[in-house]
Order: structure tokens, then C-alpha cells, then sequence
């Protein structure tokens, strides 16, 4: 299990203290744990949470089914849930649970990176591990937005928290996820958790 504190305090007496853990039960990946470790520093600083606990585990879709159907009652794997665990807006605290499937990630990228117009007999592209690891990322920034009080079940609120999520990716420096653009043009899902 991989933790960290985020500290910011730029020269203050205070500093500010949020943990964050990241578990796997999936194969080990480093450069995927340092990467959602950095993205969900980053969202936690950018929506002004000072103190608290966050929980992030990267699951496969067997897990994360039976996670959905326990939580969710709604049967197959999810891209991401979220738990609140009594996170405090006023208080800047930040209390949750983030589980995010790297099998979903690897489905939507693939998916994301097929063309329609292409034969069905032509082979897709493989999604790169690092198209992978931005999906992952995408989901946590996407956890923590649910943590942070938005909402995507309206289309404006969809779009407002979808739009939230690219730029705050495109600033950390992974770029666009999300949006259309991203795809070049290709479709994506229309719902999220």
C-alpha cells in the first residue's frame, strides 16, 4: 500500500494534511500508482481540502462487480465508486473511498481508441499502458469531484463536472481524458458513477 501526505503551505506555520493510500488488488504497477497518487494530490489541492483520508483502491472488473452489485444493486463492473465517508466542505475535510477498475479502463480505452469505420476483421490498436493509466486517473479526479459535492446526473451538471475533470487533467499535465476532443472525435460513455 502506497501512502502519502499532502502538504502545501508554501512557508506557513500551518501545513495542511490530507492522507492519501493507494491499494491494488490487481497486478503491481508503479508508474500507475505514482500517477493516481499525483492526480489525486493535485484535485485534492485544487478543491481546497486541508485535512483528512483518502482511500484509493485499484480493483479488476470481478471485484468491482461484486462491489456494484453490493452497493449499487446493479449487476457488471463500473468504471469508479465512491464513498463518502463524511466529507466536510466547510471544514475543508475530506473523508472517502475511491475504487476505480483497471479492466473497465483497458475496455474504454480500447473502445475509445477503435474506429468504426474500419473492417470488423481489421485489429484494434491495443490501448498503451500509459492510455490505461490516464483512464485510471481520470477516474480518481472523477471520485473526488463526487467527494467535492459535484454531480453528473443532469446533462449541465454532466457537463459542468466532465468539463471540471479536463481541465484539472489538463493542468496536472496528462491532458484531456474526457472530452470528445480527446478521442478525436470518438463517442464516449455517456454515463458515470
Amino acid at each position: 500500500m502506497k501512502r502519502d501526505s499532502l502538504g502545501r503551505g508554501g512557508g506557513r506555520a500551518s501545513r495542511s494534511d490530507v492522507q492519501i493510500a493507494i491499494s491494488s488488488t490487481v497486478r503491481a504497477d508503479p508508474q500507475r500508482d505514482e500517477l493516481l497518487l499525483r492526480a489525486a494530490r493535485f484535485v485534492v489541492a485544487a478543491e481546497q481540502f486541508t485535512r483528512g483520508e483518502l482511500s484509493i483502491a485499484v480493483v479488476g472488473a470481478r471485484r468491482m462487480a461484486a462491489l456494484h452489485q453490493r452497493f449499487m444493486n446493479i449487476a457488471g463492473a463500473t468504471d469508479v465508486l465512491t464513498f463518502d465517508l463524511g466529507t466536510d466542505r466547510r471544514s475543508r475535510t475530506l473523508s472517502g473511498e475511491i475504487v476505480v477498475c483497471v479492466d473497465v479502463a483497458q475496455r474504454q480505452c480500447a473502445e475509445s481508441r477503435g474506429d468504426s469505420s474500419i473492417a470488423p476483421r481489421r485489429p484494434r490498436a491495443a490501448p498503451t499502458a500509459a492510455d490505461v493509466r490516464k483512464e485510471l486517473a481520470l477516474y480518481v479526479t472523477h471520485g473526488i469531484l463526487h467527494l467535492a459535492g459535484y454531480d453528473d446526473h443532469t446533462a449541465a451538471d454532466f457537463r459542468k463536472m466532465h468539463a471540471r475533470e479536463d481541465a484539472l487533467l489538463a493542468r496536472l499535465g496528462v491532458g484531456r481524458v474526457f472530452s470528445p476532443e480527446a478521442d478525436a472525435g470518438k463517442a464516449r460513455r455517456s454515463t458515470k458513477k
